[in-house]
């Protein structure tokens, strides 16, 4: 017996490491739907929700249609969109201009320098309201991340083992990877060493790594 929807979004999102909370921005779906979809085995989602997921995971929505137990035939579905969907469409195509900043503050918004640049992103519908770039310098994260390369940043994200993060200590940009010592404390892990949460004035989840191709 095949995995039910609910086992196969959790399996598709596991292996390309993904928290729900990521998968969200990807797919411009709530959170809560999401987890729904999950940990109810009966749920059925909608044919707009599948189609979503589908294109974050990159994959054909066929594979959800059968897991969700959906006849999918693209010759019999119709979907005829109403003007708010059109509308939200539209909105989610116009990209968003993301400053990008050297200096990274405890604050989100209290930048004092202007940006040297911006750089444009899909706008997804779950965005969150503090989204930044910061411009990394340094080797402590090759080959993964870049000297040059342009970190973007949610902070209103809440960080999870695992996940790659800007820290400011001593008025420095610190990039590395949240993890847990075996007491449960917070630390990040970089080709530097590590440094303990509570040496950081600020932090946030890192969600995107830009390529500057001018470095």
């Amino acid at each position: 017996m095949g995995m039910n929807i609910g086992e196969k979004i959790k399996s598709l999102r596991q292996i390309r490491g993904l928290t729900q909370g990521q998968l969200s921005i990807k797919s411009g779906l709530p959170r809560t739907t999401i987890a729904s979809i999950e940990n109810k085995a009966s749920s059925r989602p909608s044919a707009s929700v599948l189609v979503k997921l589908a294109s974050a995971f990159n994959i054909d929505v066929s594979e959800l249609y059968e897991a969700a137990g959906l006849y999918h035939d693209e010759s019999k579905i119709r979907h005829v969109e109403t003007p708010e969907e059109i509308l939200e469409r539209l909105r989610l195509a116009s990209p968003i201009a993301v400053p990008v900043y050297t200096d990274f503050v405890i604050h989100a918004g209290d930048n004092v320098e202007a940006p040297i640049e911006y750089i444009y992103l899909a706008r997804p519908k779950a965005v969150g309201k503090n989204i930044e770039a910061y411009l990394i310098k340094g080797q402590c994260m090759e080959p993964d991340i870049q000297d040059g390369d342009i970190a973007i940043v949610d902070r209103d994200i809440a960080p999870e083992k695992g996940n790659i993060i800007l820290c400011l200590i001593n008025s420095e940009i610190v990039i590395g990877r949240y993890l847990l010592d075996k007491e449960g404390k917070p630390y990040i892990q970089n080709g530097h060493g590590k440094h303990a949460i509570k040496e950081c004035q600020a932090t946030a989840v890192v969600t995107g790594i830009s390529r500057n191709m001018r470095h």
